[in-house]
């Protein structure tokens, strides 16, 4: 029997086995390093995606958060806008109101203005007619007095000095001591020689002795004081002749000793020219301002006064007046009293007298 021949192996064949299977594991060997990488990869992409998503999850609720702020502050500032826009309703509502009264100021002193007018027009009428009828005089006569000092004081228009009884009354009352409520106090506490030398008192004296020294020559005169009691300066019940230079000048330096006081009566003073015999034809009514009493009942009772309290004081007094007589009134400066000035223009203009203001340098 033959033995069988031995196989030969190939060398060729054991070399191309060992190559494919050494590329085989290598293969294995770069297929396994790249899937590691891979994961490695992926899992570091979803850390940073994670993180990316929690850092937006964070702005999220921070702006949720601010958000909420903002609606809250929105609402604030809304109920901020309506309680402005009330206020400016407010503030409109009051401007249209305090137009409508500017309105109605302007209409009134447009009233005013025109009122003004018309009386500025009767009292130029008056000054011609005074005017006229003072030209068609005779030719000025010397002064009853020499008044001392320098200058012309003769250039007032519309004043008529004449009339054969002429009464010049001065108001007395403490009011007369300064033309401020304040200082009209503080000289009331004062000595007699400081409330003498007052220049408001001083200079209603001198007041007083031109109108004495004006007067006609064929005149008569007296001196009336009025303050809480109305009186003649010189109480002998008799009119004394223009003529009289030593009586005149004698009743002027009394009156200089007697310093004001007291409140102003009105009243008293007209019902005192009531029983003079014969009465004045031309009275100077020299005050500054309304009466503060008389001597009725109530107002003895009465311890302050106001305005319409010292207006009805006065009409009550101009009831007191006889008929016939014409007032001059010579108004000197006092606050507190707006209205005396129209009052005493009316009760000279309806008396055909003259009313005045005298500047500060007269006479």
């Amino acid at each position: 029997m033959k033995r069988p021949r031995k196989r030969q192996l190939s060398v060729f064949l054991l070399s191309f086995l060992d190559i494919m299977a050494g590329g085989f594991g290598a293969v294995v060997l770069i297929f396994l390093i790249i899937d590691h990488n891979t994961m490695e990869e992926i899992e570091s992409a979803n850390q940073e995606q994670l993180a990316e998503v929690r850092l937006l999850d964070m702005r999220k609720e921070e702006g949720e958060k601010n958000l909420v702020d903002l609606r809250e502050e929105v609402g604030r500032l809304k109920l901020q806008i309506a309680d402005a826009r009330e206020k400016i309703e407010n503030i409109q509502k009051e401007v249209d109101e305090k137009e409508e009264e500017v309105e109605e100021i302007e209409l009134q002193a447009l009233d005013q203005s025109e009122t003004e007018k018309e009386l500025q027009s009767e009292i130029d009428i008056k000054e011609e007619e005074l005017e006229d009828a003072k030209q068609s005089r005779e030719d000025r006569r010397p002064d009853t007095l020499e008044i001392a000092g320098t200058g012309d004081r003769q250039y007032l228009t519309g004043l008529f000095l004449g009339g054969n009884h002429i009464l010049i009354a001065v108001d007395t009352s403490a009011s007369m001591l300064h033309n401020t409520i304040v200082n009209v106090a503080i000289l009331r506490n004062k000595d007699r020689g400081a409330q003498l030398q007052s220049k408001k008192w001083i200079r209603a004296v001198d007041t007083v002795e031109w109108f004495v020294a004006k007067a006609p020559i064929t005149s008569k005169l007296q001196i009336a004081t009025f303050n809480t009691k109305a009186k003649l300066i010189v109480d002998d019940g008799d009119w004394h002749e223009a003529t009289d230079s030593q009586a005149l000048a004698d009743a002027i330096k009394l009156l200089r000793e007697t310093p004001p006081a007291n409140g102003t009566d009105l009243k008293g003073l007209f019902e005192l020219i009531a029983t003079m015999k014969p009465i004045p034809e031309n009275v100077f009514l020299i005050t500054d301002g309304f009466p503060t009493t008389d001597d009725s009942r109530a107002s003895r009772r009465r311890t302050t006064v106001d305005g319409d309290d010292r207006r009805r004081l006065f009409s009550r007094a101009v009831g007191e007046l006889p008929a016939g007589i014409t007032v001059n009134s010579i108004l000197l400066p006092f606050e507190g009293d707006p209205w005396a000035s129209g009052w005493f223009w009316a009760l000279s203009h309806s008396t055909g007298g003259t009313y005045m203001t005298p500047s500060r340098d007269w006479p």
